[in-house]
């Protein structure tokens, strides 16, 4: 096995095209079918996690769900090693939502869970989402959430309604802080507050991070340094594909002067340990 890919959002379902042209995306290189989806992760020997949830900003077409990318994994087994699923924040019920968290994990297929403050409108550290960290923590599987910039809504009047601060990385501190057995993965290196994700990455032993949303050359240089030295054992392969290219992104790890020891960590050893895979 080449790597495990932490940041994976299904193409065959939920691709926003106004995204993909900000990363310079030819749609024509996107596999749109299942099979072709999954053929391409396989034949770069590479393990997915795919994510359930579903961009505010695509109202067209199938929506993406838990439901999908469950069926996706138990199809192509040999592509995609599980999945991390969605919640639904903006629920009137909340003790509802952690009660499905509370099925979901009952799932073999359910690694983790996956959630976008900035697109969903909330801040993880509202203590009023705590019933639903409470589950996670238990259960001892991981949760991914978006930090800093994202490509949803960018360029648009208003950003599409979406907020860059709910993104900030303090906020994933301090339910750190308050949940100090939960696994949280900070998604993306947090620009324009890259400093603040290695801060709270480095401080809190339940903080990790993972590399998507970028080629390895275009991280910001503070990030790649942190990850290659300080971080080494925190940060985990992510590529956020389909909107960044996989074989680039495999590439470009390839072009960075990690030591093979640390390379093989950031690529597989992370999260291997992490999601106990």
């Amino acid at each position: 096995m080449r790597a495990i890919d932490v940041h994976v959002h299904p193409s065959t379902r939920g691709l926003d095209h106004h995204a993909c042209g900000y990363f310079r995306r030819n749609l024509a290189d996107i596999p749109q079918t299942a099979e072709g989806f999954a053929e391409l992760f396989v034949k770069n020997d590479v393990q997915a996690l795919l994510i359930g949830w579903h961009p505010s900003t695509v109202n067209e077409g199938s929506r993406n769900s838990n439901e999908h990318v469950l069926e996706l994994c138990a199809n192509h087994p040999d592509a995609f090693t599980g999945i991390l699923a969605s919640l639904d924040v903006n629920a009137q019920d909340l003790i509802a939502v952690a009660r499905y968290a509370a099925e979901l994990v009952k799932n073999p297929r359910v690694k983790g869970f996956k959630f976008h403050p900035p697109d969903q409108g909330f801040y993880p550290s509202d203590k009023r989402f705590y019933n639903i960290w409470e589950v996670i923590q238990a259960s001892g599987k991981p949760a991914l959430f978006h930090i800093g910039f994202t490509v949803l809504g960018a360029n648009t009047d208003g950003g599409s309604g979406i907020a860059l601060d709910y993104g900030r990385p303090i906020h994933l501190d301090t339910v750190a802080r308050d949940f100090p057995k939960m696994k949280i993965i900070a998604a993306h290196p947090g620009w324009p507050w890259e400093q603040e994700t290695i801060g709270v990455v480095t401080h809190k032993k339940n903080l990790f991070v993972d590399t998507s949303g970028y080629l390895a050359e275009q991280l910001p240089e503070i990030f790649l340094k942190a990850i290659g030295s300080r971080l080494q054992d925190k940060a985990l392969f992510g590529t956020d594909f389909p909107y960044v290219d996989l074989e680039k992104a495999l590439a470009s790890f390839d072009k960075v002067d990690f030591k093979p020891a640390v390379k093989d960590k950031l690529l597989f050893a992370n999260t291997q340990q992490l999601f106990g895979l």
